[in-house]
């Protein structure tokens, strides 16, 4: 119970980013110990740092759908002020430059729809071909598609857990 404690304090620290030797003091823990403690828990640690991050990022006004709704809100402004402009007597560039770059970063937020997996090799191998799909065509950038196949690895390995060996080769 009391190695459970510690774990569970070291994914914490670790999820703040404290080196393993400042770990070590704090808790009272091997270096050599935490260290395979930070292979085995890995995950746990990279999954309490996605959380603390969508809560420094929410708490901030900066989640995607807040994002998605200000850079919109701003494009429609701009779109407003546009149309008003008599274009014969202004100079509309720097309205026309903001207006891109608006429709730019409005682009950039757009995600489609994740592809359902199931963790059977032929819901993976279709979720991945889309994913290329995706990159080739400039739907996405390259590490929105690395996030995504972050997630498909996920839930394949999630699958695979709770799915019995045999189970999977009698598959075949």
């Amino acid at each position: 119970m009391k190695d459970q404690k510690k774990q569970t304090e070291f994914i914490r620290l670790r999820a703040e980013g404290k080196s393993l030797r400042a770990i070590a003091e704090e808790i009272g823990v091997s270096k050599s110990a935490l260290s395979e403690w930070d292979k085995s828990l890995s995950s746990e640690v990279s999954q309490l740092r996605a959380e603390n991050l969508d809560e420094l990022y929410s708490s901030y006004g900066m989640a995607k759908e807040g994002r998605i709704r200000a850079l919109g809100e701003a494009l429609r402004r701009i779109d407003t002020a546009l149309d008003g402009v008599d274009l014969s007597g202004m100079k509309p560039e720097k309205l026309l430059e903001y207006k891109l770059r608006y429709e730019a970063a409005l682009r950039d937020e757009y995600t489609a729809p994740a592809a359902e997996v199931s963790g059977e090799a032929e819901s993976t191998l279709e979720a991945l071909r889309n994913l290329y799909k995706r990159v080739a065509s400039g739907e996405i950038t390259v590490d929105k598609a690395k996030a995504e196949a972050a997630l498909i690895d996920k839930v394949v390995a999630g699958y695979t857990r709770t799915r019995p060996l045999d189970d999977l080769f009698s598959m075949m």
